[in-house]
């Protein structure tokens, strides 16, 4: 294993009259000729005694890799090799994924995920950011939310594992360009001022008690590239290996921001804006995140509504598959027009709640709250600029390399809406590219999945830092008729429906078309 951490056992020589070095200088030496550059912290050189002379000097060290060095986090009595821990994580602005790794084995000894308890200040980020703008108090507050996740989840892995926070000496951390700044207690508030540029994009390796994150040893954060544009996005490019690829691949991730990246091992280019809490149900009063309760599916059969829920539980309100779901039912099945617009009378669904036109997709009688969960037209709308979004991002990339969908050999769709969503419902909505359904790769969290081939395997750190490097990011501010397109795109599927053929022949068998 080329774990970023290490356990070293040592037997070494008790001090004598023949032999006077240090015991620092004893382990150093002991290190060098297989790790060569190696630093052992002033914290752990007080340490030293009397726990080696106690332990005869059969002691075990263990290292971290830097960028350029190993550096001793920790040294204990006896041979403890075989307990050696590392922590993958990804944080996100909505939920915070941890893998607790053995680090000899590879082995995923446990994986939880809480709620982000940043949410307290704000679901969107920029409610967050705006309560922490000019207040150093305030900021630590959404850091320590930050913190206190991470401590939550580990004591939760603790019960269940028996391993703390002592024994684990590196963490791994995938984020977007805001999370990783309240991680660090750093102010984000320069990624949305102009001219939109983050106050760091290398963090590189920081002391785990500089940031208060209970474990013995460091956090690694990957590099984010712009604003928009996270460390997250990196990770996930390291995970799927776009960069090594002679054929071109799209790498896709709609959450809070939505980020897009063309190309193969000759180059890598990028854009990225905010998409908001669409795909987490946030556009509707009976949206929600993807939990128990949840609608995720749903078909419409013989003009009645079918769907199931997460967990199987009585209906709460829908989640983003479920959103996308509906909009494609509804489409296919003449309940709206091409614009979206609802049409009047076409099911007995379609009811009017406050002046305008909606869908109930669940009943009074049906739902947990004895609600009518309904979706109406201005929730339908506000998703719409969301699809629209991302289509507008791929053929705005296109353009811009000068190449065709017809040249795209893979599509991946990332995260956890990647991995829940109805690829056709998706196409058939103009939210993706109708390419061969086959080009469609779901990695799943490749932000974590990337964390985690980091923390196996510490040859890959210059590797992440020649694929931040090589991305070729452009700016939507100077995206040439950006807005226009997205228009074009917010029509079901688009304006063009010739860009849609295999919507455009379903369309026509059912006689919508």
């Amino acid at each position: 294993m080329e774990s970023l951490s290490k356990k070293v056992f040592l037997k070494l020589e008790m001090p004598n009259s023949q032999n006077t070095k240090g015991d620092r200088d004893k382990i150093f030496n002991a290190l060098k000729e297989k790790y060569g550059n190696v630093t052992i912290p002033y914290k752990i050189i007080k340490e030293l005694y009397p726990k080696c002379r106690e332990a005869n000097f059969e002691i075990t060290v263990t290292l971290v890799k830097r960028d350029y060095d190993w550096v001793v986090t920790r040294v204990e009595a006896g041979d403890t090799t075989d307990k050696n821990y590392g922590l993958c994580v990804d944080l996100g602005s909505t939920t915070v994924i941890m893998r607790l790794v053995d680090l000899n084995t590879g082995d995923i000894i446990a994986e939880e995920s809480i709620f982000n308890k940043q949410i307290a200040f704000g679901e969107d980020i920029l409610n967050r950011i705006f309560y922490t703008r000019n207040s150093a108090e305030k900021l630590y507050e959404v850091h320590k939310a930050t913190v206190d996740t991470f401590g939550e989840l580990l004591d939760i892995i603790g019960e269940q594992t028996g391993v703390k926070g002592d024994d684990i000496s590196i963490m791994t951390v995938a984020g977007n360009t805001t999370m990783t700044h309240f991680l660090l207690n750093i102010d984000p508030w320069t990624i949305f001022q102009t001219p939109y540029t983050p106050i760091f994009n290398q963090a590189g390796f920081i002391k785990a008690d500089e940031i208060d994150i209970p474990i013995n040893g460091y956090v690694y954060c990957f590099p984010s590239v712009a604003n928009y544009f996270g460390g997250d996005v990196v990770s996930g490019i390291l995970f799927t290996e776009i960069h090594k690829q002679q054929s071109l691949s799209a790498f896709i991730d709609i959450g809070t921001n939505g980020e897009l990246v063309m190309g193969n091992e000759d180059f890598l280019v990028a854009v990225a804006g905010a998409a908001g809490p669409a795909l987490e149900g946030g556009i509707s009063k009976f949206g929600m995140r993807a939990r128990k309760g949840a609608i995720d599916t749903i078909k419409i059969v013989d003009n009645e509504i079918k769907y199931t829920t997460i967990q199987d539980g009585k209906p709460l309100g829908i989640c983003g598959s479920g959103i996308v779901d509906l909009l494609s039912e509804m489409l296919l099945n003449g309940w709206v027009d091409f614009s979206g617009e609802i049409k009047d009378g076409a099911s007995k669904n379609i009811i009017k709640v406050d002046d305008q036109l909606a869908v109930e997709y669940a009943s009074r009688e049906e739902s947990e709250n004895h609600e009518s969960l309904i979706f109406t037209q201005s929730d339908i709308n506000q998703f719409l600029k969301t699809k629209s979004a991302a289509h507008t991002m791929v053929a705005f990339l296109l353009e811009e390399i000068g190449l065709t969908l017809d040249e795209l050999e893979e599509f991946y769709v990332a995260g956890a809406f990647g991995t829940h969503l109805d690829i056709e419902a998706a196409v058939t909505i103009g939210m993706y590219p109708d390419l061969q359904r086959d080009r469609f790769n779901c990695p799943g969290n490749s932000s974590l999945k990337g964390a985690y081939k980091l923390l196996m395997n510490r040859n890959l750190l210059s590797e992440i830092d020649d694929i931040a490097q090589r991305i070729n990011y452009i700016g939507l501010e100077d995206a040439k008729d950006f807005i226009g397109k997205m228009r074009a795109a917010s029509f079901l599927p688009h304006t063009d429906i010739d860009n849609y053929p295999s919507v455009k022949a379903k369309l026509i068998k059912k006689g919508l078309l």
